[in-house]
């Protein structure tokens, strides 16, 4: 059973000329997906971290009026309580807004990271990427070079300015 890739494109593997192997990288993303071969971080939403902290916070709220509706012996252990779960509702509050500063900087440098990325090749054979574009995305890539996966991982993510953008390179 053969399996059909599309045409053959026009553009040959400075390695490999005679590979028929030759694809967009969005194309070979598309279909299996390789982590270092995505376009940028990927972006969460802080939605749930953010309600997470709103329910502590409520929690946080009934201890106290439990506290006081019970009265005397209660009312230490349920301050204890409420500012454990006041400080939890903070933490994750915090952490909602770093979530959010991180989406809105992956957000901005996304056009940068998906022209590099639109502009690559990868050939299976290889098992690498590279740019048949005149201009080179990076000073460190010559046009018609073969570069590891990781390799145009740290160009795409360089174009986007995601260097200091925690989290995870791949997964």
């Amino acid at each position: 059973m053969s399996e059909d890739r599309g045409p053959v494109p026009s553009v040959t593997c400075p390695v490999h000329p005679e590979n028929n192997r030759i694809q967009r990288v969005s194309v070979v993303y598309a279909a299996d997906a390789p982590p270092l071969l995505r376009p940028g971080p990927a972006l969460r939403s802080a939605s749930r971290i953010a309600w997470a902290g709103t329910g502590f916070g409520v929690a946080g709220a009934i201890a106290l009026w439990i506290g006081a509706l019970l009265g005397k012996g209660a009312s230490g252990p349920a301050l204890i309580a409420a500012l454990v779960c006041f400080g939890y509702a903070l933490a994750l509050y915090g952490w909602a807004g770093a979530r959010r500063a991180r989406v809105m900087i992956i957000s901005r440098g996304m056009p940068g990271a998906l022209a590099v990325w639109g502009a690559a090749w990868y050939c299976d054979e290889c098992d690498g990427v590279f740019f048949d574009s005149e201009v080179a995305p990076d000073a460190d890539v010559v046009e018609g070079e073969i570069i590891t996966p990781a390799a145009f991982h740290r160009v795409v993510w360089r174009a986007g300015r995601f260097g200091g953008v925690p989290g995870r390179m791949v997964g």
